[in-house]
């Protein structure tokens, strides 16, 4: 149930129990490791009964892919709001979007977890691109095959991912955020790469 003014009590009280268990998860994955940890240690941790973990996260990998599915479902929102977005303009939107919606403490843990779990990285990047397959955001006509393309594109995702990091670790300002952006400019102009530049490798 949700009111004029957004959603209800018990919307409210769940997603501040989804959100608690999220962060103790990643705070057992950065003390114990991402395999040392199973749902009934969270649960525990959480003080809550395993299929109310459970509930939310229906597995472990589900902790660890909601920062960048998160992310990617925010991105193909925005494109799919204003397909004719100019490309460095979405990406703009994009960070603005993030800077201003970020729950800092979950940003500085996904961060903490990455470091300490860095194999994980590369899974949660893995199963998100599984679970966003068939989007049809698009690659601008650019050849994926290409390797000065894909050299493009990874540059793009390497820019993004500082970015991403910068935010995390409080360490962004209004003109690193213009520098980054102006990168991300050249880059694309240079190799003729576009909105799929964007989306994670599949």
């Amino acid at each position: 149930m949700t009111t004029r003014n957004g959603p209800g009590l018990r919307e409210r009280n769940k997603a501040r129990r989804r959100r608690h268990i999220l962060h103790t998860a990643l705070r057992l994955f950065v003390e114990h490791g991402y395999e040392g940890t199973t749902i009934a240690d969270i649960a525990e941790a959480a003080d809550v009964a395993p299929r109310t973990v459970t509930g939310y996260f229906p597995s472990k990998l589900d902790f660890i892919t909601e920062w960048p599915a998160e992310r990617e479902q925010r991105l193909i929102a925005l494109y799919y709001a204003d397909p004719s977005v100019d490309f460095v303009e979405l990406v703009d939107k994009w960070w603005r979007d993030l800077r201003d919606h970020l729950d800092h403490e979950e940003a500085r843990l996904t961060r903490a977890m990455a470091l300490a779990n860095p194999g994980v990285v590369a899974l949660a990047e893995v199963e998100v691109s599984r679970r966003i397959a068939g989007t049809e955001f698009p690659f601008d006509g650019t050849d994926q095959e290409d390797p000065f393309e894909a050299a493009g594109r990874a540059a793009i995702r390497g820019v993004n991912r500082a970015f991403e990091r910068s935010v995390a670790e409080g360490r962004m300002t209004d003109r690193l955020h213009e520098d980054l952006l102006n990168l991300i400019r050249s880059v694309a102009e240079t190799t003729h790469v576009g909105h799929g530049a964007l989306k994670l490798d599949r």
